[in-house]
Formats: C-alpha cells, sequence, structure tokens
C-alpha cells in the first residue's frame, strides 16, 4: 500500500538526486485517484470470497473474461507499490541526503499509525462479536479469528517488518510490511534508479528472476531470508515507479500524443497485461514472474494516466484517494463482520451490498480520525528534523 497519500508532484526540474521535487509543482491529483481505484478493486477482490470466488461453475466461466478487472486486488497492490515508487521519488527529492534521519522518521509517522489502528480496531471487534455470542471457526471463509495466548503474535504485529503471519488479524497488511520494509532501503532504490536510466528495466526485473528462482526452492532459505527476498522483489515495482518521477515530464508528453487507435490499443495493452498474468492456483515463483507482465501494465497506465484527458477525468475521484490508505487497511474487518454476522442467514448478495458502503464509510472516519493526523505529524516531524539540521 503502499497504499498512502504521499504528495504525487509534477516537476519541470532536473531529473537528479535533490532536485526532483519541484517548489513550482502541484499534487498529480490523478495518481491519488488511481490510488483510491486500486483500493476499490482490492475491496472488491476480497469480496468475492463471499460467493464468487472459485464457485462452480460460474467462477470458471467469468474468471478469464475482462470481468477479472474488477476483481485483480493482487495487480492492484502492484499498482499500489509503482504509485508509492513515483511519490516516495518526490519526497526524497524534497529531502534529500543526508538527511535520511527526516525521511525515515516522517515515513514512520505516515504508516505506522493507521496500520497500529487498523489492528487494535480488528481485535476489539472480533473479542466484541464473541462477546455478544458470534462464533467461527478459524479458517472460515479466510475470517480471522485472533485469540491472545494461541494464535495471535503481538510482538509481530506491533513490529510490523518482522516476520509473521499478517493473517493473523487483517490479512492486507502484508502488503504494508513490505511496503514499511522497502521504504527503509528506499534511498538506495531512488540512486540505483537514477545512475541506471533505462537500464533500471533491465536489472530489477533480472533481480526479480533471480528471487523467484531462489523461491522456488532449489535454495534453501529461512523464513526471514525469503521474506526478505520478496521484499527485494517488490522493490522492483518502486524502482518503475521512481523511473515514472524521475522522467515524467517526457513520459507525459510521449503518452498524451498518442492519439485515436494507437491509444485505445496502448489501453488495451496495458489493461491485459496488468488483469491477466496472475491467477490464484500459481506458486510463489510463477507469481513473481506474473508479477513483471503486471507490473509493466502498471507503469503503461501510470504513463497513459499522467498529464492526459483520463487523468483530469480521474482526478474528480480524489475522495476514493484521499481515503485509499484506511480503506485498504480496514475493508477487510467490515467484510469479515459482514460474513459473521449476515452471510449465513441472508446470503452472499447481502454481504456485498453492506460491505461496499460501509468500509468506504468506515474509511472515511478513520481518515479523519487517524489518517490526517499521522499526515500532519509526518510533515510536523520531517520539518522539525530539517530545521533542526539547518541550525547545526
Amino acid at each position: 500500500m503502499s497504499l498512502d497519500n504521499i504528495s504525487l508532484v509534477q516537476s519541470n526540474t532536473p531529473a537528479r538526486p535533490n532536485m526532483i521535487a519541484a517548489a513550482n509543482g502541484g499534487r498529480e491529483r490523478s495518481l491519488d485517484s488511481l490510488r483510491g481505484i486500486a483500493a476499490i478493486l482490492v475491496l472488491l477482490s476480497h469480496a468475492t470470497i463471499a460467493g464468487l470466488y472459485k464457485v462452480d461453475p460460474i467462477w470458471d466461466e467469468i474468471k478469464w473474461t475482462p470481468l477479472r478487472i474488477l476483481w485483480s486486488g493482487h495487480q492492484a497492490v502492484v499498482l499500489f507499490f509503482v504509485l508509492s515508487g513515483f511519490a516516495l521519488t518526490r519526497m526524497w527529492g524534497r529531502i534529500g541526503f543526508p538527511r535520511y534521519d527526516a525521511y525515515l522518521a516522517s515515513r514512520i509517522a505516515r504508516l505506522y499509525p493507521p496500520y497500529l489502528a487498523s489492528l487494535i480496531l480488528a481485535v476489539c471487534t472480533y473479542h466484541l462479536l464473541k462477546a455478544l455470542g458470534a462464533h467461527w471457526d478459524l479458517g472460515w471463509m479466510n475470517v480471522p479469528n485472533p485469540v491472545f495466548g494461541e494464535n495471535l503474535n503481538i510482538p509481530g504485529n506491533l513490529l510490523m517488518i518482522g516476520v509473521f503471519n499478517p493473517s493473523e488479524i487483517n490479512p492486507p497488511i502484508w502488503s504494508i510490511i513490505h511496503e514499511m520494509r522497502i521504504s527503509i532501503i528506499f534511498p538506495l532504490i531512488y540512486f540505483s534508479v537514477w545512475r541506471l536510466r533505462k537500464a533500471t528495466f533491465l536489472v530489477f526485473p533480472i533481480i526479480s528472476l533471480l528471487i523467484a528462482y531462489a523461491i522456488s526452492g532449489i535454495i534453501p532459505l529461512t523464513p526471514l531470508q525469503a521474506e526478505l527476498l520478496i521484499s527485494l522483489h517488490y522493490s522492483t515495482f518502486f524502482a518503475a515507479g521512481s523511473f515514472l518521477a524521475f522522467h515524467q515530464d517526457a513520459i507525459s508528453k510521449a503518452f498524451s500524443a498518442l492519439k485515436g487507435r494507437w491509444r485505445i490499443l496502448t489501453w488495451a495493452v496495458a489493461l491485459l497485461l496488468y488483469a491477466y498474468p496472475f491467477d490464484n492456483p500459481w506458486t510463489l515463483s510463477q507469481r513473481m514472474i506474473g508479477d513483471l507482465a503486471i507490473g509493466v501494465g502498471c507503469v503503461l497506465i501510470v504513463a497513459l494516466v499522467l498529464g492526459s484527458n483520463e487523468g483530469r477525468l480521474l482526478a474528480r475521484f480524489k475522495f476514493f484517494g484521499e481515503i485509499s490508505y484506511s480503506l485498504y487497511l480496514n475493508h477487510y474487518l467490515v467484510l469479515s463482520v459482514a460474513l459473521i454476522l449476515l452471510y449465513a442467514s441472508f446470503g452472499s448478495l447481502t454481504v456485498w451490498v453492506v460491505t461496499v458502503p460501509t468500509a468506504i464509510i468506515l474509511a472515511w472516519i478513520m481518515n479523519i480520525l487517524v489518517e490526517k493526523p499521522s499526515i500532519a505529524a509526518s510533515r510536523l516531524v520531517r520539518n522539525a528534523i530539517i530545521s533542526r539540521k539547518s541550525d547545526d
């Protein structure tokens, strides 16, 4: 996710370290909105658990149709990573070397409070449901069932970047874990992309392919080694987003020039690459290879949106961009509660009808109560550290 609303800024400044952010730029609202749409796709994807996912015969008949874009949850996470790479490039460009402490403190203040709030809310809600007499078995409909002292790794969840089972409380946090790990090393990605330039799209995918080979079981790995390699794989998409940020003006100009059939064809290729190179029975190694094709689709989508009519249309949906991180973090709780309380008596349709608007409302509330204060705290911490260093 990352899944947060860092300001996405346009720039005419030279693409070099510490000069990537432009004082004369504004928010790239279209990319904020694109993040919001991705969060909605994750919500819809998880909602298929209630009665579409792997339900014969309908699932086999529709899962490879163009409708699969509506439940492209994993693909949306890859898009999140590309957008985060774009946004973090702007952020690091504004802060710059040697102010890594300001960058990291700001990033933690931005990501961690909403993450922690989602865990606390989920644990309290599940325990309240049990106190009111609700019962569900662990593993039923993929609904979490956290029990203190049994299946709940409290230190792992609190630490955020360690090795633990994210499905204990809030399954979607798996991507936030990778986002935080990658955020820690992002300045290395930033400078690598700046030095590699176009070779970024050769070097990082090769690294991902090597990781896919290692993860396949050929090489014995500890859980920690495997987790870190997976995070390194996802850093490929942060690098892709970083490249887009470094070369935004040229990319925007080139893709804005595409008109008529060429533009339609490019959109078709982008959506095909985005939606199709993923299927749930695939092994982790196969998914990683598929991710690379998904990443190409995501890069094309972002490039098509930048500075275009489509981008201006997307910008109208900025509300969903503003709540995207909160929506991503809290939608699964709403779905789980709906499954527990409604599924047996009212069926799938009721679960869907209740889950989608309720998840959006909860995301809006959490955005106001937790996310916006964390954004303010992030800026405050960053500016305080930078000011202190300037005084020194």
